[in-house]
């Protein structure tokens, strides 16, 4: 199955996966750096690395958000399957289906929450408090990556579902005696 997934990164979507995956590495190893500096600052120094807090907390934001359209791209959610050989396929498929119009209306929802207080956070100027990072655009990036998820849960969702679907009726009729 993965093989399909990965044939399916082409174009916009391969060049998106490359943008996402940019940001979190870097923020990623910007995270590891503040960490080491703050230690050693407050350990060795007995100074600590002022503002870390903010910015462990707004990395940590931003590695997740832009890793989770990637992840629902490909379908790497941790998921317990323990009632999936019980059901037909046609039951698994529609209940996919289902599952992942709802997961996406419920992603859109949270991302319009989360854009109208961001832009709320920058018309008031809200910022962090010790060094005064403006809190809205943050809070933008996580709408903005709920909104892209969104777009990749319904409609790689819907085609993967009806995808596995397909195969295990395929397989199925490949498995009755001739």
């Amino acid at each position: 199955m993965d093989q399909v997934i990965q044939a399916t990164e082409k174009g916009p979507v391969k060049w998106l996966v490359l943008f996402l995956r940019s940001i979190s590495a870097f923020t990623l190893f910007a995270l590891m750096l503040i960490t080491c500096v703050d230690v050693v600052g407050r350990y060795v120094f007995n100074s600590p690395f002022t503002g870390s807090t903010e910015l462990t907390e707004m990395a940590v934001g931003i590695i997740i958000f832009s890793i989770l359209p990637i992840i629902s791209w490909r379908n790497e959610h941790v998921v317990v399957d323990l009632l999936d050989p019980l059901v037909s396929p046609l039951v698994h498929m529609f209940r996919s289906m289902i599952l992942n119009t709802l997961i996406a209306i419920a992603l859109v929802f949270v991302g319009y929450r989360i854009t109208i207080l961001g832009n709320r956070s920058l018309s008031y100027e809200e910022v962090t408090e010790y060094l005064e990072i403006p809190t809205g655009w943050m809070m933008n990036f996580i709408g903005i990556a709920c909104w892209i998820t969104a777009i990749m849960v319904i409609t790689l969702g819907i085609y993967r579902s009806y995808h596995e679907y397909h195969q295990a009726i395929l397989t199925t009729a490949n498995d009755l005696p001739s």
